[in-house]
């Protein structure tokens, strides 16, 4: 699972406030109760917080009368059975995984038992813009988890990456977090596994990656949060990595009519004229394979848009790669974006998502 396990310590002197703060910045449900030197002790769960100040317990009370002490906890040398062996027997949800001399060296999930294996690849997926293009529609919720059909943006994206194996996902949430995570919760019930991470400030789609660099260990995927797609994405990590590319920019083919005749001239001579012309671009489809080296040119910290990860690769003379995207695509920036993808979504539905009527 290679989490960030630090995230989810909490220590004898803690409170209920400060370990709910830990359950709450982990977004597992649980901390672990160690010594200072990561020795395993106890478990804690929110389930057990909200039981205990039903029982009159206080924020500011010692959190050594919550805990569960002796906990369920399995050695590093165990195989995948055996874990899976004692989930169901012990019928519990996370087990800590440690090391000979008892320290915490990862938990693991029953969704990480029970679930395929799935790609190496990671997805990340940005969801954690405020939306504002899109008004009323992200007052209440964020944009990632408005409707497209019956479902939320979110979901769409995840199933099509779940679809080709890629089940490991992490999302930088910021806006309204709560929402996100309490609806897909660990991703069990989506058939993927989810970890999150949180943005304490506005990063940037570049800035938000760099929260992720303890789960990356393979190229992995980077994706917007409102990019609706039926993209093959197995066939574009494969181009990443047969092409040797730092980073692959998933890119779209744009086209503008100008609504004027074109004037093409040379020092003051008219050479020829365009009547209203139309001018095609590639523009940034908001999806990315990256290598994992490439997180370390993100600075810490510090708002950090993708676009300006990509030119620095380029000053830096990273190989730098463009991947077309010629099935269904949209961004869904605007009010009138969302409208039509939703138009668009059952036709996608009752075709199996190819797309086909819709490339251009």
């Amino acid at each position: 699972m290679k989490n960030n396990i630090n995230n989810l310590f909490v220590y004898k002197n803690y409170t209920i406030r400060q370990s709910l703060q830990a359950i709450d910045l982990g977004a597992k449900g649980i901390v672990l109760l160690v010594n200072e030197d990561g020795t395993l002790i106890g478990t804690i769960t929110d389930g057990d917080i909200r039981r205990a100040i039903l029982r009159g317990a206080s924020l500011d009370d010692s959190i050594e009368n919550v805990a569960h002490y002796n906990p369920i906890s399995v050695k590093q040398s165990m195989t995948k059975e055996e874990i899976k062996d004692i989930f169901i027997k012990k019928a519990v949800k996370h087990i800590p995984i440690v090391d000979i001399d008892n320290k915490v060296i990862d938990l693991v999930r029953i969704n990480d038992i029970l679930l395929p294996d799935g790609k190496e690849n990671l997805v990340v997926i940005m969801a954690g813009g405020l939306g504002t293009r899109l008004k009323e529609l992200t007052r209440e919720i964020p944009k990632p988890m408005l409707k497209v059909g019956k479902d939320p943006i979110l979901q769409h994206i995840i199933n099509n990456f779940k679809q080709y194996g890629y089940n490991k996902l992490v999302l930088s949430v910021n806006y309204k977090a709560d929402i996100i995570e309490n609806y897909f919760q660990d991703g069990y019930a989506y058939g993927v596994k989810i970890n999150y991470v949180r943005e304490k400030k506005r990063l940037g789609t570049g800035g938000g990656i760099k929260l992720t660099k303890d789960y990356i260990k393979a190229p992995f995927f980077v994706t917007n949060g409102d990019i609706f797609t039926s993209l093959n994405v197995e066939d574009m990590m494969n181009f990443h990595i047969e092409n040797k590319f730092d980073i692959t920019v998933g890119v779209r083919r744009h086209s503008f009519k100008i609504p004027y005749g074109v004037i093409n001239s040379e020092e003051n001579s008219i050479i020829s004229v365009e009547e209203k012309p139309t001018m095609e671009y590639l523009i940034n489809g908001g999806i990315y394979c990256i290598n994992p080296d490439i997180i370390d040119y993100i600075p810490n910290d510090e708002y950090y848009e993708i676009t300006d990860l990509i030119n620095r690769c380029i000053k830096e003379g990273k190989k730098v790669g463009s991947y077309e995207i010629k099935e269904y695509w949209m961004d869904i920036g605007r009010i009138e974006d969302y409208y039509k993808v939703n138009e668009d979504v059952y036709d996608l539905i009752a075709c199996g998502k190819s797309g086909d009527k819709y490339d251009k």
